[in-house]
């Protein structure tokens, strides 16, 4: 991924990702209590969308208007210009972060927060370095 000159709108997301990040990250660490689980996938859930609100406002930086402003289209576009490596990855992500949205069931909760910990945050933390590194 090319360098790119970030507005200050960009910026200031990024450094919201880097609070959401922080956060997601005390909550992975906590004990699996169900108070914590709902923490962690609350806090999933917000650091999913500073993401790829961010990947969006890069791709604007960067000349893009023709994706849409939703979160398939950008991840899309985001894995064609390099942004993000793994496009399957990704989509669990999203399907994860819309099971917590749409329905609660304690099994399902218990295996997506076990997917946040295992997968999902290595990559935001992956994605938020990459950001930093690729803008100026």
């Amino acid at each position: 991924m090319r360098k790119v000159n970030y507005s200050d709108r960009t910026l200031l997301e990024l450094r919201k990702l880097d609070e959401a990040l922080a956060t997601l990250e005390e909550s992975a660490a906590d004990n699996e209590t169900r108070q914590a689980r709902d923490s962690l996938l609350l806090r999933y859930v917000y650091t999913f969308e500073m993401a790829w609100q961010a990947m969006r406002l890069i791709l604007a930086d960067r000349g893009d208007t023709e994706t849409p402003r939703v979160a398939f289209s950008t991840l899309e576009t985001a894995f064609v210009v390099g942004m993000i490596r793994d496009a399957e990855l990704w989509k669990e992500m999203r399907e994860a972060r819309n099971a917590v949205v749409h329905a609660y069931d304690e099994g399902e909760a218990i295996a997506l927060a076990a997917f946040v910990r295992s997968k999902a945050l290595p990559e935001l933390k992956q994605l938020a370095t990459g950001l930093r590194v690729n803008g100026a």
